[in-house]
């Protein structure tokens, strides 16, 4: 009965940040359509999401979700040690990272949006937005560690993830009622 409880909560709130995704997605259509802004906004969320499928959803929890089960299973202690040194080497990691590419955000605008290049005016607004959306990046991979933590003890506290997306498009949808509509 856990495992339908858990599985259902799961794919409940799955669906439900899929569609307020898809929303967003009609809404970015809607008042950005294929203008500048649009491509400009496109390159902004281009670097921070790159790395988030990396450090956030894929590459990392494969690597970290088995190795921290397997510490607990041995000893919650140890576990406890792992899940923290792990958060160190994650939270410096990132926060390097991050600075790093602020610092060199031109050259990574550059290399994301080489069309940018000839329109002085539309690499200085992609590189400043992205600026703004690259901190996105800690936020979100450590939300994900946490939540993978949660997993191993079967909290399955996944639809807290989901939930934090869908805040997300809350305050996207906020954003372009108050900059677009009125």
């Amino acid at each position: 009965m856990n495992l339908v409880k858990s599985t259902g909560t799961f794919g409940f709130y799955t669906i439900i940040s899929r569609l307020l995704g898809y929303l967003r997605d009609v809404l970015i259509a809607i008042f950005l359509g294929t203008s500048f802004l649009a491509d400009v906004f496109f390159v902004a969320f281009r670097i921070p999401n790159t790395f988030r499928r990396l450090f956030a959803e894929g590459t990392f929890n494969a690597a970290f979700i088995p190795s921290y089960t397997s510490e607990l299973v041995k000893k919650k202690t140890g576990s406890q040690k792992f899940a923290n040194e792990i958060f160190n080497l994650l939270f410096l990691g990132l926060l390097f990272l991050v600075l790093i590419i602020e610092i060199f955000m031109p050259v990574f605008v550059r290399l994301i949006a080489p069309g940018f290049v000839d329109n002085s005016e539309k690499i200085q607004l992609a590189v400043n937005l992205t600026r703004i959306t690259m901190p996105f990046l800690m936020f979100v991979s450590l939300s994900s560690f946490f939540a993978a933590i949660l997993n191993s003890h079967n909290k399955f506290a996944a639809h807290m993830e989901f939930l934090l997306q869908d805040y997300y498009n809350l305050f996207f949808y906020i954003n372009l009622r108050k900059n677009f509509i009125l």
